[in-house]
């Protein structure tokens, strides 16, 4: 037994002190370090490091661009998040029998997705363009500084291209959560004379209570990780409306020069990552099936 014992801990080993030693390289070892450079005044071109305790973070506490650019991350996942799910749920739903509209949207709902993001941005770059873009040449001239240059409509005018870029992949989530529910729970919602509204709140929304919670992380992650198409759209003009966490620190960083400072926003990122997955924890800790039972 002791020897089957000593191969049995082994294997575990075996199996578990690769990962773990890629965990602390790739994720407990970077974390440290950014701890440790936004402490610095570093520009990143040189060794030299000059010690400053938190200045770097006051800094951030009073530039505009972190308040612009929290904020807008913010509203992507308290605002634009919820709207892209409701939207690809519904999307989702017309996607499911065998009519010719869910033929239709089986066939159309993933081409956002079988193209590259910058090149996504690039097309609504072209799409809200102030002299030739698609929208001024069916009529809807927009402001006078274009779509996305004016202050007012710059980040709907994201929103919207974010939603039309992320729907496919939810769609497709909700879709084969959709499929996985038995056929014979539709027929006896029917019997019973729940319907429409009443069907899906009360049967289809808690059974999708797995796949919601996916999308719910992945929206998150989404939502504060916005980079490559803000970047490519509006570079986070105009006056950082549209700026975002992750595309203010590229900018402090190859810009600016300013690993330090740079460091310190990737600090506070993680503590909002970290919070954000308490909450999620927290919404999504049981199925709600399992207390009915």
């Amino acid at each position: 037994m002791a020897g089957r014992d000593i191969r049995r801990t082994g294997f575990i080993l075996a199996c578990l002190v690769p990962g773990l030693v890629l965990y602390l390289g790739l994720v407990i070892v970077p974390f440290v370090r950014t701890i440790q450079l936004s402490t610095f005044r570093f520009s990143g071109l040189s060794t030299k490091m000059v010690p400053n305790g938190t200045e770097n973070f006051q800094k951030l506490w009073e530039s505009e661009q972190f308040w612009w650019a929290l904020r807008n991350n913010f509203t992507i996942l308290v605002v634009v998040a919820p709207i892209l799910l409701a939207l690809s749920m519904a999307l989702a739903h017309a996607a499911v029998g065998d009519s010719k509209l869910a033929r239709g949207m089986r066939t159309v709902y993933l081409f956002p997705n079988l193209i590259s993001l910058v090149a996504a941005a690039l097309i609504w770059r072209a799409v809200y363009h102030p002299t030739v873009g698609l929208l001024r040449s069916t009529g809807l001239k927009g402001p006078q500084d274009g779509w996305l240059g004016d202050l007012n409509t710059a980040f709907p005018s994201f929103a919207v291209a974010f939603i039309w870029v992320s729907m496919g992949f939810y769609t497709m989530l909700f879709c084969a959560g959709l499929a996985g529910i038995p056929a014979e729970v539709h027929e006896a919602c029917e019997l019973e004379g729940a319907r429409g509204w009443r069907k899906y709140l009360w049967v289809t929304r808690p059974l999708m209570w797995p796949v919601r919670r996916v999308a719910a992380v992945h929206v998150t992650i989404a939502s504060l990780g916005v980079f490559a198409l803000v970047n490519v759209m509006t570079e986070g003009a105009p006056s950082n409306r549209t700026e975002t966490m992750l595309n203010a620190l590229y900018r402090m960083m190859t810009i600016e020069g300013s690993f330090g400072k740079a460091a310190a926003m990737g600090v506070v990122m993680m503590c909002i990552t970290a919070v954000s997955s308490s909450v999620l924890w927290l919404m999504f800790r049981k199925n709600p099936l399992e207390g009915r039972r």
